[in-house]
Order: C-alpha cells, then structure tokens, then sequence
C-alpha cells in the first residue's frame, strides 16, 4: 500500500510541477513540457524556464550526447547556486538519467525560489526576514495568534 501512495504522490506532484513549469514557459513562448522526468534531461528546457525566471540568456550545448546534456544540466546547476537556490543532493547525472524524485526535488526548489518565496516575502515585507525558513516561520505564527 504504502508503495501506492508514493506514486500516487509522485504523479500528482508532477501533474502540478510539468503544469507550473508550463506556465512560465508559455509566458516566454518555449516550447512546453509533456514528460516532466523526460523532456528535463537535456538541460535546454531548464535553461529556458531560467530565461524567462532571471531575465538572462544562457548559452547551450547544441549536441545531444550525454556529455552535451550534463553541460547544460550543470550549467542550470550553477545558475541556481548563483542566485542562492538550495539544492540538497541533487546533480546533473540524476537529472540527465530521468530520476523522478531528484528531478521533483529540483523543480520544487525552483519552484519555491521563485514562486513561494516571492510570495511569501511581499506578504511579510515589513518582518525583514532574510530566510525563506524564517519568512515562512514567522507568517505561521502571525497566522496562528
């Protein structure tokens, strides 16, 4: 049973994650996702939905052997550590190789980097908390007094 529920879980979240994704991609006129685990592999979807999240362009590898798709997979990689994304044991062969709760994981970081935390941060602008953990802690106990 227990196994049922884990990928009950895992295909509801990447549903609402290729969903998410989609609608950031559509803003900047990409191409969409239709296998979140699959069309991820190669890095360029990734580096598109950083395009439009960043207001950047990044470069790609144009060939599609493995070594080309951990390029790019690596590259989204350091971009996200450059604007302070927390990865937790997530790397570009996991990626490249389809893994679906690493790339669940991935997603889900960006997804709270730019969604969430934005969210969270204009609703709790006058606390000046510098965490996402700390902005997210102190709207919970502004929520629950």
């Amino acid at each position: 049973m227990d196994g049922v529920l884990k990928d009950e879980r895992e295909d509801v979240q990447k549903k609402t994650f290729s969903k998410w994704v989609n609608s950031q991609l559509g803003r900047g006129n990409e191409a969409l996702v239709t296998d979140l685990f699959y069309d991820l592999r190669d890095g360029t979807k990734l580096l598109a939905l950083l395009e439009i999240l960043t207001s950047n362009k990044y470069t790609r590898e144009k060939g599609s052997m493995r070594v080309h798709r951990l390029s790019n997979v690596r590259k989204v990689l350091d971009i996200l550590d450059l604007h302070y994304v927390k990865l937790v044991n997530i790397s570009a062969d996991h990626i490249v190789d389809g893994s679906p709760k690493i790339t669940l994981g991935l997603v889900w970081a960006i997804i709270l980097h730019w969604q969430v935390q934005g969210v969270l941060k204009e609703v709790m602008a006058n606390l000046q908390q510098t965490s996402l953990e700390k902005t997210l802690l102190a709207w919970c106990r502004q929520t629950v007094k």
